[in-house]
């Protein structure tokens, strides 16, 4: 995985691409960004805090499942969970809203 370092933030869409966005994130950027009213946060590597911010509402409101996303999620659950991500997400350093 790619660390993201405080004052940027990196989101990945739910076709597989990847923007590195070069400016310090903000919940009302995210939001915009991944098209979200709601959010979440799923804490995916402690040692860089690095966290993946998720439309909180994204399976509800019927939005595609992100592959790579439900990939970094898996890496952290429980083994055999099999939950996914639903939309765009933004990966963040922990750190820029600490």
């Amino acid at each position: 995985m790619k660390t993201v370092r405080q004052g940027e933030y990196r989101l990945i869409r739910v076709d597989g691409t990847e923007t590195l966005i070069s400016e310090r994130p903000t919940s009302a950027k995210i939001k915009i960004e991944i098209d979200a009213e709601w959010l979440d946060t799923v804490n995916i590597d402690h040692e860089n805090d690095q966290i993946m911010v998720v439309d909180d509402t994204g399976m509800i409101d019927g939005k595609p499942i992100n592959r790579k996303a439900t990939l970094l999620y898996r890496q952290i659950c429980i083994p055999g969970s099999n939950g996914t991500i639903h939309g765009d997400v933004a990966i963040v350093n922990d750190k820029d809203f600490g």
